[in-house]
């Protein structure tokens, strides 16, 4: 019997480490906002980095491997703390949370002089199967350029939306930087899914 061979999606979600992003980035994210509503934001920001120190280390004593995302929440956090929340000013925050937009925007866009595209090197860094045939053709980096393209974009106009927009209140801009940034990154990573199969079915490949 034939085996059955995963689609794109399939081969995505089953790749991407899931694990790794909910214990190491978003548990402490949700404990360092907690902290921020709860007007402590250095004793649960400091609870929030023990807790990604500590699966850092786990990981890397019991399975030898880097937790990413733990070493990026604990540069969000400290950035956090040390420059926006000790001055307690929401503007500050709103303009870091910009930065962190534009930084993946111009990653994804400068991506795009070189010979693979950061959609693409994320998509065959985690081993997503896509069958030969779309490989061997020129709409193959095509779709990844269009997608990296698209994805920078996004993020750059995000950013603008974040500069622009104006609160003196430090737990709404806390609940923004919660509640807006996973909206837009499940969205993209939909988009990443479901633009390829799209571009490729009409060019009669998939």
């Amino acid at each position: 019997m034939e085996q059955k061979v995963p689609s794109l999606w399939q081969s995505l979600t089953r790749s991407f480490p899931w694990s790794d992003m909910i214990f190491g980035f978003l548990v402490p994210k949700i404990i360092f906002l907690y902290g921020l509503n709860r007007k402590m934001p250095f004793f649960w920001g400091a609870i929030a980095l023990i807790w990604c120190v500590g699966v850092f280390l786990i990981e890397h004593v019991k399975v030898r491997k880097v937790n990413v995302f733990a070493v990026l929440a604990v540069l969000m956090i400290l950035i956090r703390v040390v420059v926006v929340i000790a001055q307690k000013d929401p503007k500050m925050y709103l303009i870091l949370l910009a930065l962190d937009n534009i930084l993946i925007g111009a990653i994804c866009l400068l991506s795009l002089f070189f010979r693979k595209s950061a959609a693409q090197f994320f998509a065959e860094g985690m081993g997503v199967h896509v069958p030969e045939k779309i490989k061997q053709s020129q709409y193959y980096d095509s779709a990844w350029r269009i997608v990296t393209a698209v994805i920078g974009l996004i993020y750059m106009l995000f950013s603008l939306a974040l500069v622009l927009l104006k609160t003196n209140n430090l737990s709404i801009v806390g609940q923004i930087d919660m509640f807006a940034s996973w909206p837009l990154l499940i969205i993209v990573f939909i988009f990443c899914i479901q633009f390829p199969k799209w571009y490729w079915r009409k060019y009669s490949l998939y």
